[in-house]
């Protein structure tokens, strides 16, 4: 780690000095030149934690970028007489994994990391959708773009990819479902939703009623407002205003 934070620290141009002062002045955290340059040169062993997250801070690198140093060196001892690969290493830090390599101690419990990446990945995939319905609903039926597309049907084509599109994101929302129920069986808290996320767990989201978040989802999803209310009631399990209780009903807008 001290290689790690010397590299960076001279590519940044900051002296053993500048560096000392800017943990003192801007982060709090009183430490003289020689503190610096004894954990440079060896004569240091470690870092207290409040000590390597300042220097990641002042350095602009993750904090695990100065513990693992992946694709600078091949092996790391992450624990006392133990080289490891250090990308493994990282791994098993993250909780990505639940073991170091030719290791029979496994940890426990790693499920809480891969719920939050996986509730991450599901809110990616749920935005890209929404941004390729978007682009296509902006071009739908345009006279003067589709002229110079290459497609038999254009318009057909773009159902079809609008359709593909609504059903992606309709998955990530059931994905995003369970692993929110998953968490909350554990006791933790899962990530805030954002307005226009928000009805994938309409009772969870706090500052709007579900017709504000019914608004929401005919915007995003370039549905019918009647058919809006619709989903975001149903996901909210509470009965539907009495003009959209009938299915044969026209669509309101």
């Amino acid at each position: 780690m001290a290689q790690q934070v010397r590299r960076r620290r001279l590519e940044l141009g900051l002296s053993v000095q500048k560096f000392a002062d800017i943990c003192t002045e801007q982060y709090g955290l009183p430490l003289k030149r020689s503190v610096v340059a004894n954990f440079e040169g060896g004569r240091r062993p470690a870092l207290s934690v409040v000590e390597l997250l300042v220097f990641a801070r002042i350095l602009a690198v993750p904090p695990s970028e100065l513990l693992f140093p992946v694709g600078r060196e091949d092996q790391i001892e992450i624990l006392p007489g133990m080289p490891t690969d250090t990308w493994a290493a990282l791994k098993w830090f993250t909780g990505e994994s639940d073991r170091l390599p030719d290791d029979d101690e496994f940890t426990q419990d790693n499920q809480t990391v891969q719920l939050y990446r996986d509730h991450d990945r599901l809110i990616t995939q749920w935005w890209a959708n929404r941004g390729k319905l978007l682009s296509i609903l902006s071009t739908f039926r345009d006279a003067e773009l589709t002229k110079f597309r290459a497609e038999a049907d254009p318009d057909a084509v773009d159902e079809l990819r609008m359709r593909d599109a609504r059903e992606s994101m309709r998955s990530a929302e059931e994905g995003v479902q369970v692993i929110r129920g998953q968490m909350r069986g554990l006791g933790l808290t899962p990530p805030a939703l954002g307005l226009e996320s928000a009805y994938i767990e309409p009772e969870s989201f706090e500052g709007a009623t579900l017709d504000d978040l019914a608004r929401t989802v005919s915007d995003v999803k370039r549905v019918s407002l009647h058919d809006a209310v619709r989903e975001v009631y149903r996901r909210a399990a509470e009965p539907l205003p009495e003009n959209y209780g009938n299915d044969t009903e026209g669509e309101k807008e």
